[in-house]
């Protein structure tokens, strides 16, 4: 069952039969540890991490040799020893997945991920009952303080898996052996009243790379209930022990992520286009609240430098930003105020990113759907998606503004042509007779509502020609060439649904564009 030589030499193929992509991913991390392992001892930091056994990675293939079969117990446990620690904060942390030990507040948000995939039951792993906390310290737009709050683990179920892997005589195992799901997620028995027969069970050349997928994935954390597991597609071992520490989030900023597809895309942007990625998302359903279970897949090879780079403008506009804490609020308002050299505060992301992100996997235009996002209510929080999106506005602003971003001339030419209306409008008299108000001030909280709820209610392309024509007249707006006036009426009526997402982003920005405004004039 085993491809060894007098129980001595392992060999692991990457593209052997039935090694699925978690497979090759923990071929990789394996390689990544070995890797490391290596480093350590060149550089004489790995004084206690001696290893009884030879090795070679090739590109598609992990061989591990023993000088003797009954070494195979003492040589399984320090590789396993080395490859899964527990840092003296009490976090997990993979030498494997990366250069040089991160602080702890990365490793707070990465065991977040883990105990939301290969490690969310209690017996993979042991908590305290008590939560610490430790700190992200950024220092860009003001020095801020990111508390992490995690429970300190003292052990996980990779820290001891060499025991499954060695027989009675302590020799490699050569009989099946059986998985769960803290080693491949969402595995499990088919039937409880025959568990032996309907168990998943693996030979080790193919046990072993799966318990170090832990180090060769990446687990993120999208709240407290639901984990992203992204499994990257390994083609070369040498190629891919370079590219995994590039995998990791940098800052505390990376560490969020909203979607399997907002997660795949910035992970694309720290590793590069080419590698292609599978996710994994977890969380729980209604007929097992208990568990976190597969419900969601995602598949993206590899994509070119062009859509990177728009996702890389999309991030820089809507990226996570850093709010102050409660307490720190009503603490600065109070007469005793302490100055502190970092501020207390907590990350609050994009709810806009998600959308597009989904939008730029699919291949389709980024901000298709963005109607549904000024009409629907977010099933999180029970609020309107468009009460939180206007949090958001000066960050769309600041990308309908990017010329990189349009794909397509008419576009840009249709949201500026929207947003001079709507500027225009405001400014004269005729927004009285739009509005079909005569008492009624024209504020633009006013006028806002009047023309999303307008163009939110639009049901055919007939309807938003004529609205958006009604707009362009009532309005004191600088009038379009005729070439430019006619693009955007052929392009209304090419993809209309298209075309009303694009006017109620052009009404979002304008909001945006106003704040911008306000704040020049106060600087200047």
């Amino acid at each position: 069952m085993v491809s060894v030589n007098d129980l001595k030499t392992i060999e692991l193929e990457l593209h052997a039969p039935g090694m699925s992509p978690l497979h090759r991913a923990g071929l990789g991390g394996l390689a990544c540890t070995l890797h490391a392992w290596q480093k350590g001892m060149c550089s004489g930091a790995g004084t206690n991490w001696d290893y009884p056994f030879r090795f070679e990675i090739k590109t598609d293939s992990i061989t591990l040799e023993l000088s003797e079969p009954q070494q195979a117990a003492n040589a399984l446990q320090k590789l396993f020893e080395f490859g899964f620690q527990i840092n003296s904060d009490g976090l997990v942390f993979l030498p494997g997945q990366f250069h040089s030990p991160p602080d702890s507040a990365l490793l707070a948000d990465l065991q977040a991920g883990n105990l939301l995939t290969f490690l969310q039951h209690g017996t993979s792993r042991k908590l305290a009952k008590n939560e610490s906390q430790v700190c992200h310290r950024l220092s860009g737009g003001g020095c801020w303080e990111v508390p992490v709050a995690y429970r300190k683990c003292s052990w996980f179920k990779q820290q001891s898996g060499w025991k499954d892997l060695i027989d009675q005589n302590g020799l490699f195992q050569t009989q099946p052996i059986k998985i769960d799901s803290s080693i491949y997620p969402g595995a499990s028995i088919r039937h409880f009243a025959f568990k032996n027969q309907t168990a998943i069970k693996e030979p080790l050349k193919r046990i072993l790379p799966l318990y170090f997928s832990l180090v060769g994935c990446l687990a993120m954390a999208v709240n407290r209930g639901v984990g992203i597991l992204l499994v990257p597609e390994v083609k070369d071992l040498h190629e891919f022990i370079q590219q995994r520490p590039r995998l990791n989030p940098q800052h505390a900023s990376e560490c969020r992520v909203l979607n399997s597809a907002d997660a795949i895309l910035q992970a694309k942007v720290r590793v590069g286009a080419k590698l292609g990625i599978n996710s994994v998302t977890f969380q729980p359903t209604p007929w097992a609240l208990q568990i976190k279970s597969r419900v969601k897949t995602c598949e993206v090879a590899a994509l070119d430098d062009l859509a990177i780079s728009q996702f890389q403008i999309v991030y820089d506009a809507l990226r996570p930003r850093i709010v102050a804490l409660e307490s720190d609020l009503n603490r600065s308002r109070s007469k005793q105020t302490t100055v502190k050299a970092f501020q207390s505060g907590c990350r609050v992301d994009s709810i806009m990113r998600s959308l597009i992100a989904e939008n730029m996997i699919d291949r389709k235009p980024w901000y298709s759907g963005f109607s549904s996002m000024m009409s629907k209510t977010n099933p999180n929080t029970g609020r309107q998606f468009r009460d939180q999106v206007v949090y958001e506005a000066q960050g769309l602003h600041q990308l309908i503004s990017t010329p990189g971003i349009w794909s397509r001339d008419e576009e840009r030419l249709l949201v500026g042509m929207i947003q001079n209306a709507i500027a225009g409008l405001l400014s004269g008299k005729r927004s009285e007779a739009f509005h079909s108000t005569r008492s009624a001030p024209s504020t633009f909280g006013w006028a806002y509502e009047k023309i999303r709820l307008k163009l939110a209610r639009t049901q055919c392309q007939s309807q938003l020609r004529s609205l958006l024509s009604q707009l362009l007249n009532q309005s004191r707006s600088k009038k379009l060439s005729s070439t430019e006036y006619n693009q955007c009426l052929a392009f209304i009526d090419e993809d209309w649904r298209r075309c009303r997402d694009l006017s109620l982003l052009a009404l979002v920005c304008f909001s945006g564009r106003v704040s911008e405004e306000q704040k020049l004039k106060q600087s200047a």
